[in-house]
């Protein structure tokens, strides 16, 4: 198994098209998205199968604030004739405060018919019963968003 992956840290962007060229390859696309500057990041990554039998997996959490806007756009292209693939495309963003925004645009191109491919995407706020729930524990309200934030990111970015 093959991993990529990515860390977008400042305003910018992250372009990933993965070929799908073999039978048999699987690749797991990782991704984080630290939006905590004003400015513009993008992020667009492809699967692309060319060929049938194949296994992806796209994995990318992102937070925004301080004016920060992300913009993520993430795609399954399956090709005529590859069957067999079975692929799977999740975004999940947090939008930190009210001066920054966020959006995910997932996408399946999917010319065969024997696939299985899906997507899973949500932009969202902190929830506040969360943070009670440290705070009534004597933690601090931005320890706490720092301690929420970091578990949200580590589900991809302890490898990054």
């Amino acid at each position: 198994m093959r991993e990529e992956i990515f860390l977008l840290d400042k305003p910018g962007k992250v372009e990933l098209v993965t070929p799908f060229e073999k039978e048999g390859e699987e690749v797991v696309i990782m991704g984080v998205v630290r939006a905590e500057m004003a400015g513009e990041y993008e992020v667009n990554v492809v699967s692309d199968h060319k060929v049938g039998n194949s296994y992806g997996k796209v994995k990318i959490r992102g937070i925004a604030k301080n004016g920060a806007r992300v913009k993520v756009t993430g795609t399954i292209k399956i090709d005529e004739g590859a069957q067999g693939v079975d692929d799977f495309l999740e975004m999940k963003l947090l939008v930190l405060d009210e001066k920054s925004s966020a959006v995910a645009e997932p996408r399946l191109e999917i010319e065969a018919n024997e696939v299985k491919a899906s997507h899973a995407a949500t932009v969202g706020m902190i929830d506040e019963e969360e943070l009670f729930y440290l705070m009534v524990r004597g933690i601090c309200r931005e320890s706490a968003e720092k301690m929420i934030v970091e578990g949200f990111l580590g589900e991809v970015g302890g490898t990054i």
